[in-house]
């Protein structure tokens, strides 16, 4: 069953996100919150801004940084070298308020202002977001999950609003 979840997954860690599925993380999340958690695995700029996240968006971030702390610590013990830290430091959090804000129904400019990133970097992140809660959703499906899948669902169409600069094709009309 879990490697027909990791199957689906391409855009994020298949094998911690698998763990998270099977662990029921998202269940009690609601879709704007699971579309936050998942920007972790997408969002790799550097950023200089001190994140300080609300306890709705920090507890789910823990459950994410100890399951990858007992996934390190078992490849490690089966000899696959990986570093603890740096492998948990790889799960950004800079654009987990800017994501749960943009769900909820913010402007860009408003998300523009919760962070330092640069705009193109925003899009970026939130165009790899939109495939990656698809394949969520694909795997959610292949495991028989409809619950889940239904919630990841309502987060794609929260984060993929019509007519926005964030999911325009081209800015040049």
């Amino acid at each position: 069953m879990k490697g027909r979840v990791a199957c689906e997954i391409s855009t994020g860690d298949e094998l911690l996100l698998t763990e998270m599925m099977f662990g029921g993380v998202f269940n009690p999340l609601s879709p704007e919150q699971c579309a936050a958690l998942l920007s972790c695995f997408v969002f790799q700029e550097k950023s200089e801004a001190k994140v300080r996240l609300k306890e709705e968006l920090a507890s789910p971030l823990r459950i994410l940084q100890e399951t990858a702390r007992r996934i390190a610590k078992v490849s490690t013990e089966s000899g696959i070298a990986l570093i603890e830290d740096e492998y948990v430091q790889t799960f950004r959090v800079e654009m987990m308020d800017a994501v749960l804000q943009w769900c909820k129904g913010a402007k860009f400019a408003e998300i523009c202002k919760l962070t330092d990133v640069f705009e193109g970097s925003i899009i970026r992140c939130f165009r790899r977001l939109q495939e990656l809660l698809r394949q969520m959703g694909q795997a959610a499906h292949a495991i028989g999950n409809t619950e889940l899948e239904e919630k990841f669902t309502a987060s794609l169409e929260m984060l993929d609003r019509p007519n926005t600069v964030v999911f325009n094709p081209s800015l040049y009309l």
